[in-house]
């Protein structure tokens, strides 16, 4: 019977955070991995007064679209040397400001984004590359816990894969393989990690043009006003954020840019990565701590938006890389939600091949006609293709009881919500064959093919 031991062990860890830090689901268009920090709960009226003071600046009429700004904003923000940014966040509910800042050094790719106050605490991700700059680590930090995340980089580049399906590839010059971003929710302050187009700054990767009520270019920044009410502001010099703020009734939420300082090189990046016992990191993929969530639903809304004949031609010639993009999330541990014992036993060739050729031998002596041309190689390819069938049927039976199972669509449901009518019964559609791929996916990583090599040496 499939259980949710594993999952729950982690959400177990994950609690200890004092700061209850946990990865929220957002419609995103753009890969993006984030951690909410929730505020504390007490005002501070003085520090609200100083920011809307210090944010006041003469306001110049718009002339550019927020896809011309975009791209011009996004072109100096590729043109920064290495960089640290310091920011600032008050909200009504603070006790006290949240101090984050990241970190960017362009020759190595390295990124750091932290925030974190003392009433509260906070998080902190950073990706380090490896010794060609190519694939990497991700290391997560929440409260006492430290996760090196398996698979976050690789999923972003499965990611790329799916969302620029059928299109021309961008390059990105000098950019690093994933950005630093921190960005004002409604309830939260995240920071994440995120994968974005050539020429587009990170504090737009998350913003659809649709959701761009005005445009406002001002003596030193560009404010883009939201539907929702919100404002951003980017720096015209850098491509950065300048400012965010967000309506609340009890008084504005806003994040302040304070510095932009030039980073020394790795030796300074690597005074700002938290001091932690390697003996304590903990290993963890990207979908064990839930972080691959914003990524599942990005992609269900740029299959969405994709035409309907050509959206369904690009999956059907692409199967193999939806399998890899959920491999991906799991890095190089097994799917969640699946109990240690049964992957075990799945995973268990030398036993297999025993068992299957007790059996072959049985059905040979039970069935010597049939059975004659029968070889052991094709015996036990046809056990693996049933095992593989009863695991599928039991993974679809078992999600029905199992949140753990059943995350995906517990996630792409909550998405369908939020389209329009017209995109509904498309929306259902796509969002089943995503977690039938899933499912069909989670059977090919607990019992891959074999080779004939393989068998041979077991």
């Amino acid at each position: 019977m499939l259980h949710e031991k594993k999952d729950l062990e982690l959400r177990a860890a994950i609690s200890r955070d004092p700061c209850n830090i946990l990865p929220q689901s957002v419609r995103q268009n753009l890969s993006a991995e984030r951690v909410p920090i929730p505020d504390s709960d007490i005002m501070n009226p003085s520090l609200f007064a100083c920011l809307c003071l210090s944010l006041a600046s003469p306001l110049l009429g718009a002339e550019r679209s927020m896809e011309e700004w975009s791209d011009e904003l996004g072109k100096k923000y590729n043109a920064l040397g290495s960089f640290r940014a310091i920011y600032t966040a008050v909200s009504p509910t603070a006790e006290e400001p949240l101090q984050g800042f990241i970190l960017e050094d362009r020759d190595s790719g390295a990124c750091l984004v932290r925030m974190h106050s003392d009433a509260t605490g906070g998080g902190t991700m950073w990706w380090l590359p490896d010794g060609a700059g190519n694939v990497g680590a991700t290391f997560a930090q929440f409260g006492q816990d430290t996760f090196r995340v398996q698979g976050f980089a690789e999923l972003k580049s499965r990611y790329d894969d799916l969302a620029f399906l059928g299109q021309k590839r961008l390059t990105r010059s000098s950019r690093p393989v994933l950005v630093p971003v921190i960005h004002l929710g409604e309830k939260t302050i995240s920071v994440f990690l995120a994968s974005i187009r050539a020429n587009q700054s990170p504090p737009l990767s998350h913003i659809p043009p649709s959701r761009v009520a005005e445009v406002r270019e001002l003596a030193e920044t560009v404010e883009f006003v939201l539907d929702d009410g919100s404002w951003l502001r980017l720096q015209r010099e850098t491509g950065l954020l300048a400012g965010q703020g967000y309506p609340d009734e009890k008084g504005e939420r806003s994040l302040r840019l304070e510095a932009v300082q030039p980073l020394g090189g790795m030796a300074e990046f690597r005074k700002e990565i938290p001091k932690i016992d390697p003996a304590r990191i903990q290993e963890a993929s990207v979908e064990e701590l839930h972080l691959a969530d914003v990524l599942h639903a990005a992609l269900f809304h740029i299959f969405v938006n994709w035409k309907k004949e050509e959206g369904d031609q690009l999956l059907a010639e692409n199967p193999g890389t939806l399998y890899a993009y959920w491999q991906a999330a799991w890095g190089t541990r097994p799917p969640p939600g699946i109990p240690a014992n049964l992957i075990k036993l799945l995973q268990d060739l030398k036993g297999q091949k025993k068992q299957f050729r007790l059996e072959w031998g049985a059905a040979k002596k039970a069935r010597p006609f049939t059975m004659k041309d029968v070889s052991f190689l094709q015996f036990f390819r046809q056990r693996r293709m049933e095992l593989r069938r009863d695991l599928r049927q039991k993974i679809e039976i078992e999600a029905q009881k199992l949140p753990s199972l059943a995350r995906l669509q517990t996630l792409l449901d909550s998405e369908i919500a939020k389209l329009n009518p017209a995109q509904l019964a498309r929306g259902r559609q796509l969002a089943a064959l995503l977690v039938q791929s899933q499912r069909d996916a989670m059977v090919i990583a607990l019992l891959p093919p074999v080779s004939d090599e393989d068998l041979d040496t077991h």
